[in-house]
């Protein structure tokens, strides 16, 4: 009989015998301990594993075995056992060191574990042998020890065969676990759902019914039971994820990733790239973006147009746009309220009613049309700034107003009223080369820069400046002279002559009336009906002659 007790425990417990494509990691404890309250004298203690792929063996890869001892309470401190594991021979030897006893009541765990079960369900013996002492003599004590490897008997693993499908109708869900259980699948919606009995090539596998496929991520749930219900339910979960999900509502306070999103019925999509994002058709073409408004910044667009197949379009060739209508190529109708342009190259404009005025660009100006026709227009204007204006005639805005027109020999002025009667021209200042005319008034001061002719009659010259009458001056008031008045023909006045300074008469005096001579102040000499009377002295410096 043995001096120390001992047991052996497995995790899992039992082992489980790996299905085929699997592999079942397991672990061995041997508890080794002194049942009795005095020391005992041990020298080692060897277990023997058996190593193969029968029913009976415990590993077919003992060199994955890792040995060791835990809850070391047989040994003092610093009298560790030394531990040793043969992978060759599969023995597990654990020596004490020398003069070191197997503490009263104590214990130790020698654990072999890290190593795959072997694939076939059995006993497994292990073969335990001891050396302690027996009184002056050296012991050796068999034990046995058995464990147990069976196949599993719940459900394990359960798994997508895929976590990231394209769709729903590829989602497969796979499990393993004995053909003596039942199961169900509980899925997102809906009661659970019965399994066939029917197994895949690598254990159970089920998919959802048509009509039943998920539509984004989808939680799966496996519900094993017993058939006699003697054993509690077990129950595994599982997560299948979409690459295309589908929502019916997203609430998203940080944002949502994703490098496109496709339609459900319709498969168009939207993509993004680094500039920002395609509309894209189900063929992956650009598609087309419907919307009650847009509110963008800034639109690149080959063309716009309206809804309806015959609607106006808009193209932006390079140089500027070009506005059609309906399915062709034929230059459309731009419709606004205002438009603020730099310039408009067009070969008419007219007003949206056609029968209204209209305007063309020949190459030599502009023309103004009037009632649609080829007839010429009106141009009203509160101001025109032009370099030069060629007209047949320029009149006032209504009937009544004066009118210009213009002959070869230049202008005619008319008033409104009347067929062709002459018209006033009013101005602050005139500058004229020439004015013809039949008569002038002048309001005010007329003042002459240049002189003034009247043929036959009058004119002015310079140097000194002098008034030349060639006929005769009739002046009915007052002449009045501040300078020397020269006479080369006769003067004659109807009046009375009255010089102020000194006279100079190269000719005949005719006096046919009273002459008189004064100073300053008293007469000197005058004559009075057939007299003459000289107030002071007379000197004559040639001969005098009296008739009587």
């Amino acid at each position: 009989m043995a001096s120390l007790h001992y047991e052996v425990l497995t995790d899992p417990a039992p082992l489980q015998v790996p299905v085929a494509g699997e592999e079942s990691q397991g672990s061995v404890y041997v508890l080794v301990s002194n049942p009795t309250m005095d020391e005992v004298i041990w020298y080692s203690i060897e277990i023997r594993v058996p190593c193969g792929q029968a029913g009976g063996d415990l590993t077919a890869r003992p060199k994955t075995i890792t040995a060791r001892v835990e809850r070391n309470t047989a040994t003092k401190q610093g009298e560790e056992p030394i531990v040793v594991w043969d992978d060759n021979t599969g023995v597990l030897t654990v020596t004490a060191r020398p003069n070191t006893l197997f503490q009263e009541a104590g214990s130790m765990a020698l654990v072999l574990d890290g190593f795959p079960v072997s694939s076939t369900a059995g006993l497994v013996l292990l073969r335990v042998t001891e050396r302690a002492a027996n009184g002056a003599f050296v012991k050796k004590s068999p034990v046995t020890l058995s464990l147990l490897k069976q196949l599993p008997k719940v459900p394990r693993n359960f798994r997508p065969k895929q976590s990231l499908v394209t769709g729903g109708q590829d989602v497969v869900l796979q499990w393993d676990g004995p053909d003596t259980l039942t199961y169900r699948i509980q899925g997102p919606d809906g009661p659970p759902e019965p399994v066939v009995p029917t197994q895949g090539t690598s254990g159970w596998q089920w998919s959802p019914a048509a009509g039943q496929e998920p539509k984004r991520d989808a939680t799966y749930t496996l519900i094993a039971t017993s058939p006699g219900g003697q054993q509690p339910g077990y129950f595994l979960t599982t997560t299948v994820h979409l690459r295309s999900p589908e929502f019916e509502g997203v609430t998203a306070t940080r944002g949502i990733h994703s490098p496109w999103v496709e339609g459900t019925t319709d498969e168009a999509r939207i993509v993004f790239t680094a500039q920002g994002a395609q509309i894209r058709d189900a063929a992956n073409d650009l598609g087309t973006l419907s919307a009650a408004r847009a509110d963008a910044e800034t639109v690149t667009a080959a063309w716009v147009r309206g809804r309806e197949s015959d609607a106006g379009w808009i193209r932006f060739p390079s140089d500027g746009i070009r506005v059609g209508r309906g399915g062709g190529s034929d230059l459309g109708t731009v419709t606004a309220d205002k438009i603020s342009v730099n310039g408009i190259n067009t070969q008419w404009v007219g007003d949206r009613d056609s029968g209204k005025g209209w305007v063309e660009f020949p190459q030599s100006g502009v023309n103004v049309r009037k009632d649609g026709k080829q007839d010429w227009g009106t141009v009203a204007a509160d101001l025109a700034d032009l370099n030069g204006i060629n007209t047949k005639w320029v009149q006032g805005r209504t009937a009544a107003d004066g009118w210009i027109e213009f002959p070869a020999s230049g202008m005619n002025v008319f008033q409104g009223a009347g067929s062709r009667q002459w018209g006033t021209v009013a101005a602050a200042k005139a500058d004229l080369n020439d004015v013809v005319t039949d008569r002038a008034q002048v309001k005010e001061r007329l003042t002459l820069q240049g002189g003034l002719t009247v043929d036959n009659v009058l004119e002015t010259q310079d140097g000194p400046p002098r008034l030349i009458v060639h006929g005769r001056l009739d002046a009915e008031g007052e002449v009045k002279a501040d300078r020397t008045v020269t006479v080369t023909g006769d003067l004659t006045t109807l009046g009375m002559l009255r010089v102020q300074g000194e006279s100079r008469l190269q000719g005949k005096v005719n006096a046919g009336a009273h002459l008189s001579v004064r100073n300053a102040g008293a007469w000197i000499m005058h004559t009075n009906d057939g007299n003459v009377a000289v107030n002071g002295d007379l000197r004559v410096h040639g001969a005098f002659r009296s008739d009587s």
